[in-house]
């Protein structure tokens, strides 16, 4: 899993230096969106897990923090650290 979210990471630099060289399209400033939701919950549970919690990784999480990107990574971690 931790591979996967590697590799999106490295596709994520790639988009953003992509986006920084050239004019930036609305597809690309999704997928950077996006990306960066998922990515940012990775690192986030990845920080977490020094602490001894975690955050649920399954398809609903992914969804939730595709779809509002990094702040979304801050609720998840909110709602986790309240014990929602």
């Amino acid at each position: 899993m931790t591979l996967i979210f590697l590799g999106l990471f490295v596709i994520l630099m790639a988009l953003v230096v992509k986006s920084s060289l050239s004019q930036t399209g609305v597809w690309l400033k999704a997928a950077i969106h996006i990306l960066g939701g998922v990515v940012g919950l990775w690192l986030v549970d990845l920080i977490l897990s020094v602490a001894g919690l975690s955050v649920p990784i399954n398809v609903f999480t992914i969804l939730v923090v595709g779809l509002l990107g990094l702040p979304g990574v801050g609720m998840l971690t909110l709602m986790q650290l309240i014990g929602l």
